[in-house]
């Protein structure tokens, strides 16, 4: 009872944090539903979202090279596996869990974080889930898909706001919905033709749906895939030689103070 009253409480104060860019309600299927944001009008939101904590969520990343232990992935140049996502940060604070990516966006559709709950590479989903060993991921869109008669095209840029999974021996199961404890910037041009964006996704309400509330650390690192839903980018990477291999995924350590 407590843990549900936790996880309620939790799940307000995203609301509350995150209210003036929620999408407005259907009308109940008289009328199409409308996506302007409250506070600015615009379709998608693009007015300000601040998560309180040592990160902003505003499109802005400065703040990140302010940050003591920030961990940093970023792609070197050579025989690597996946190369299109370029750099990818995380950190964690007492209320939040903060990521960053700059990325190539050439056919890009989805990025999918990836979590070691256990800290043991051994354990987990290493058969369904591109041979990792991790117990957790989160898959969220950063364009719209488009469907045409020539397949799916890329349409325009969304804020990342994913799905989040735990896998158990009877497979995978749906944990958190989008739009339960994740705020995330608009993906934008950023430098040297990458685009980026950042993101903040509440600490205590994930870590509680992965039952690791009281965890200290865990290891992470992040997929890009494109529209056909086949791996273009990987942080922290393989070479092919690792690949081939079939060597488990390379992860960050993120501390929980």
């Amino acid at each position: 009872m407590k843990k549900m009253m936790t996880l309620a409480a939790m799940f307000a104060a995203v609301m509350v944090s995150f209210s003036s860019c929620e999408k407005n309600p259907d009308d109940g299927g008289k009328k199409p539903v409308q996506n302007l944001c409250p506070e600015c009008g615009e379709d998608p939101c693009v007015c300000e979202q601040v998560t309180g904590g040592a990160i902003q969520i505003d499109g802005e990343y400065a703040d990140w090279d302010a940050v003591a232990g920030v961990s940093v992935a970023t792609c070197p140049a050579g025989d690597v596996a996946y190369e299109q996502l370029k750099t990818f940060k995380a950190y964690a604070d007492e209320e939040f869990i903060y990521i960053f990516c700059e990325f190539n966006p050439e056919e890009t559709l989805v990025f999918v974080p990836y979590f070691d709950l256990d800290n043991d590479p051994s354990t987990g989903n290493d058969s369904k889930w591109s041979g990792a060993g991790y117990e957790g991921k989160a898959e969220g869109g950063v364009f719209e898909e488009v469907t045409t008669d020539d397949g799916p095209v890329q349409g325009a840029p969304q804020k990342w706001d994913p799905n989040f999974y735990l896998y158990a021996d009877s497979g995978t199961e749906k944990v958190l919905d989008a739009g339960m404890a994740v705020v995330s910037s608009l993906p934008a041009a950023y430098k040297n033709g990458n685009w980026a964006f950042e993101a903040a996704i509440l600490r205590e309400v994930v870590l509680e749906a992965y039952g690791i509330a009281d965890a200290t650390q865990f290891t992470m690192g992040m997929y890009q895939y494109d529209l056909n839903w086949s791996c273009i980018g990987q942080l922290p990477c393989k070479t092919y030689a690792q690949k081939d291999a079939g060597e488990l995924e390379p992860m960050l350590t993120i501390t929980l103070p």
